[in-house]
């Protein structure tokens, strides 16, 4: 059961959100508990022993906190953090990335960061399970996160706040996503699939190219779909999820891509990694190697293959170069930050999405008109169904269909439009198989 299928969205979120508005206040946080416990089992495909090792960690991390408030012990807080980063590391390279358990990485990011703010004291020891196990397991943000601050999750588990007009936002914020996910992201997938099928060594630059933008697009409004989706559901039965993407494709260079696009991982990594390793503040050399580490751990968090680490090396090296001169640079002419900007992204992408080495310098080569090609006409044949979604996935990319969208959805039309979507989305799912979420896999 995932966000994008017809059980989740006519069985298990209205009967849900039903229950969950005539419970008592003080009986929601045991109802969120359970009703993500149902959840999490079903979206892993019945696993029990998934959920049984989910539910074991929040009892585990939920006496942790209450011993790291009591003795402040930097040795319990590093046991407990290897604990957690051994686990991972034993689901992504032992076990066998098959085994890892859907949304693992992001709950274990969670339990490490209230952990860690427990031990500096930003934020108090959790005294409730059931308030724990409905912040850590809340089925909104269990898969894919967004994360959020202990602090923040703490203070909504307590007080949930929602009105009408907080639940008809949180609705168009689910219908809006879904959309993205369902009506381009999927569809987009297919242009990537049949240039792959056609196989790289015979298709032409044009196709080449088509299909690399086709798979930064669908990786894009797969992501974005789906946190929008979990930060409507959110605002739903009253929590505020915090945003994780700002309109990436309209930085001005690598660095600040990365400040938008999945922020909330960024800032993990920032708030806990990279200012604890130094940050800025200890010169250049200091600066550029704790960046090494944070981007070679980010390559790692998305998989264990050699092509997540060099497509980890290559955002650094970037990163590094506008760091010490590039960034000026591109800061004065934006036009040119811009171009540079997409370019090198859609480079990156190609490491992220071919983890076959020899198939990786094949699509490259074709991407600067490198071999022969069987078909020169191919991208006007399997390209042609797809235009329409590469047109309007790059307009959806841009700034300003953000604001479009913002201005939209505060009118009747907006909401007409929103309606069309949703059943536009849901005649497609019923119609076709299924496509996970990407970032499940991570």
């Amino acid at each position: 059961m995932q966000f994008n299928s017809i059980p989740f969205l006519f069985y298990f979120l209205p009967v849900f959100l039903a229950v969950y508005y005539i419970t008592p206040k003080r009986n929601r946080n045991f109802l969120m508990l359970c009703g993500s416990a149902v959840f999490y089992y079903f979206a892993v495909g019945r696993r029990w022993w998934c959920l049984g090792l989910l539910c074991g960690l929040t009892f585990l991390v939920f006496w942790a906190g209450q011993w790291l408030q009591l003795r402040r012990s930097k040795g319990l807080l590093g046991l407990c953090l290897i604990g957690l980063a051994a686990l991972l590391i034993f689901f992504k390279c032992y076990a066998g990335g098959t085994l890892l358990p859907p949304g693992m990485s992001f709950y274990l990011f969670q339990m490490a960061a209230y952990l860690i703010d427990v031990f500096r004291r930003e934020c108090p020891e959790e005294r409730s399970f059931l308030r724990m196990g409905a912040q850590f397991m809340l089925f909104p943000k269990l898969l894919s996160g967004p994360l959020v601050q202990p602090k923040k999750l703490q203070m909504a588990s307590r007080h949930p706040s929602f009105c009408a007009n907080t639940f008809f936002h949180g609705l168009q914020e689910l219908i809006l996503g879904l959309a993205m996910k369902v009506l381009l992201a999927d569809r987009l997938g297919g242009l990537w699939v049949q240039a792959g099928v056609a196989g790289y060594r015979g298709i032409s630059t044009p196709l080449a190219w088509m299909s690399l933008v086709a798979f930064a697009l669908r990786l894009y409004f797969d992501f974005y779909g789906y946190s929008l989706m979990a930060m409507g559901i959110g605002r739903m039965v009253g929590y505020h999820l915090p945003q994780n993407f700002r309109d990436p494709y309209g930085a001005c260079s690598v660095s600040e891509f990365y400040r938008r696009w999945h922020i909330t991982l960024g800032a993990w990594f920032r708030e806990y990694m990279y200012i604890p390793l130094g940050g800025s503040r200890k010169g250049t050399a200091r600066t550029l190697f704790n960046l090494a580490v944070v981007w070679a751990f980010t390559g790692f968090w998305h998989g264990v293959g050699g092509n997540y680490l060099l497509w980890a090396g290559f955002l650094f090296f970037l990163i590094a170069m506008e760091k010490l001169w590039l960034g000026k640079v591109l800061k004065a002419a934006p036009v040119l930050g811009h171009g540079y900007t997409v370019f090198m992204i859609l480079l990156s992408w190609v490491p992220f999405a071919i983890g076959d080495w020899e198939k990786m310098l094949c699509f490259l080569g074709k991407l600067f008109a490198q071999g022969t090609v069987v078909n020169p006409l191919d991208y006007q044949i399997i390209g042609a169904q797809y235009w329409p979604y590469l047109l309007a996935g790059v307009f959806f990319a841009l700034p300003v269909s953000t604001k479009l969208l913002n201005k939209l959805r505060r009118t009747v039309w907006g909401d007409i439009l929103l309606f069309g979507l949703l059943w536009a989305a849901v005649y497609c799912i019923a119609t076709s198989a299924q496509s996970p979420f990407l970032y499940f896999q991570f």
